[in-house]
């Protein structure tokens, strides 16, 4: 497999931005996040077939130009699929304004939560803020406007949720069953980062300073040669990998992906039947709780509206069943944030869910 040149802007490899950023967050703060696993029973096995290139998903290249955008770059690339697969029209969504947003601003590249906290607020579109061809400087230096970031409001997305890492199926299963991009974070030294990339350095440190971590946004999967396989789409403009796509094997996968995560609007109608369950037992966030116990509660929590109704109710007492449990509290004014018990199915929050829901 030939190896991918740099771009001729840079040739000098301190030109290029490791545009991922480590996840410095703490444990504690991690532990917030919202996972697929809380709110999908079961993935959908994947139909794993073999087809050709000209039959991969293919979306509008980008190109960040040696600026560390990769991250908006990718988050705009998923909010692009997502309004194709709505209005089967692509948005070019502009990664100027989400990246000029980030919270390590003026230091380049930005964290996977950072960008999708950013999606939540809305970013505006390409037309009215460009982001292509742009270095960090230009990005950063742009004006938007308050009627652009108002149009932007306008595709804000609610939520997003963490994949388990180096599961290439469970990438796979989520672009099977949902349509969408799904984001992923890699890191290499710039001989591996070819149209198929390959492991040349098995003791590669994701830490190292010299290491690159890039994101991309995966659009599709295929099996090559029998093997398991992400059709992939970065940002470095069309002339390079597959015309703008790379090929990652489960064996490059498995060894240097370390984010994975995709956009999401959680619906809360409360259009379903009233649940009937009576609450004998506490339950509480990331402990070995009763699944079908939590799985009672989360319907309950969905009647009420405060757990979205768009997704399945797995028994899985998570980030998201703990903020929906607050809600409740906190509707009911049965505990607030100043209290120990806040996000705990405890003795009273037992009693006001026993009081609505065992009759």
């Amino acid at each position: 497999m030939r190896l991918i040149p740099l771009p001729s802007y840079n040739n000098d490899m301190s030109v290029f931005q490791s545009g991922a950023k480590l996840d410095t967050r703490t444990e504690a703060e991690k532990l917030k996040d919202f996972l697929q696993k809380e709110v999908v029973a079961s993935a959908a096995v994947v139909n794993w077939i073999e087809k050709v290139q000209s039959a991969w998903r293919k979306f509008p290249i980008f190109n960040q130009n040696g600026s560390g955008s990769c991250v908006m770059q990718t988050e705009t690339k998923e909010l692009g699929i997502m309004r194709w697969l709505k209005d089967n029209i692509y948005v070019h969504f502009s990664a100027t304004h989400g990246y000029q947003q980030r919270i390590n601003k003026p230091e380049a590249g930005m964290g996977a939560v950072d960008a999708r906290e950013i999606a939540k607020k809305g970013i505006t579109l390409e037309v009215l803020t460009p982001s292509q061809n742009l270095t960090d400087q230009q990005m950063d230096s742009a004006i938007v406007e308050e009627y652009k970031r108002k149009v932007g409001e306008i595709f804000a997305v609610s939520n997003y949720l963490h994949l388990a890492q180096k599961d290439i199926d469970a990438v796979a299963s989520t672009i099977q069953a949902t349509g969408k991009g799904v984001m992923l974070f890699f890191y290499f030294k710039i001989e591996e980062w070819t149209e198929h990339p390959k492991v040349l350095f098995p003791n590669l440190d994701l830490n190292a300073s010299d290491t690159l971590r890039h994101a991309v946004c995966a659009v599709d999967y295929t099996l090559v040669n029998g093997k398991k396989c992400l059709i992939i789409e970065d940002s470095w403009g069309s002339s390079f990998g597959l015309a703008g796509q790379r090929v990652i094997d489960e064996d490059f996968f498995k060894a240097r992906n370390w984010y994975a995560g995709y956009l999401v609007n959680f619906v809360f109608d409360g259009n379903i039947i009233k649940p009937k369950h009576t609450f004998l037992t506490d339950l509480e966030f990331n402990k070995p709780n009763p699944a079908n116990e939590v799985k009672a509660l989360q319907d309950c929590l969905k009647y009420e509206k405060l757990f979205p109704t768009n997704t399945d109710s797995t028994g899985f007492f998570g980030a998201i069943t703990k903020k929906a449990v607050q809600d409740f509290q906190v509707r009911y004014n049965i505990a607030n944030a100043l209290n120990p018990s806040f996000g705990r199915v405890g003795p009273k929050t037992r009693a006001k869910l026993n009081e609505i829901f065992s009759t």
